[in-house]
């Protein structure tokens, strides 16, 4: 179970729907446009919001009859991100996904991986490029961008001596 699963399992799914909406917006929103994008009842929108003002998670900024909302920029906020992100999801049934080719010797991580989006390196020999296409395009379909690079190991090797994969690498198979 993902610490999202599990968060989800315990709190309030208005809850959840309404912090998502803030979290991971940069821009401040009225309260329709939260209730709308959240599916939460605009009683139970406007609710949930002062409570998360008082919490500290929420900003208010209001003048004559217009009232906006943002996140707050402190480490409550920041430690709710990411417990709400799912990082390694997308990683997790590329990984498994492809298990099932012998021909892959090993999966890499490339880089920094982003919320929603991770460079990997395939290696192996005689690897069908379709097979990871097609897992490559269901994952885009859900949100989550893969660029990929099939190496076979002695490329691997060679590439690395040159200093081309000197960056930070996380070995996933």
């Amino acid at each position: 179970m993902s610490k999202r699963e599990a968060l989800l399992s315990l709190v309030d799914p208005k809850k959840i729907a309404i912090l998502e909406v803030l979290l991971f917006s940069s821009e401040e929103m009225y309260l329709k446009e939260i209730a709308d994008k959240s599916h939460v009842p605009l009683a139970s929108a406007f609710r949930l919001l002062q409570e998360f003002t008082q919490l500290g998670l929420i900003k208010k900024r209001s003048w004559k009859t217009s009232t906006i909302y943002s996140c707050e920029n402190n480490e409550k906020v920041l430690y709710l991100k990411e417990l709400l992100t799912d990082e390694y999801e997308g990683l997790r049934e590329f990984v498994q996904s492809m298990s099932t080719i012998p021909e892959i010797q090993n999966i890499i991580v490339h880089g920094v991986q982003k919320k929603n989006k991770a460079n990997v390196l395939v290696i192996g020999q005689g690897i069908e490029p379709a097979k990871i296409e097609a897992v490559r395009e269901q994952l885009k379909q859900k949100g989550f961008e893969l660029t990929y690079l099939t190496l076979t190991p002695e490329q691997y090797e060679q590439m690395s001596k040159m200093g081309l994969y000197s960056g930070e690498k996380m070995v996933l198979k």
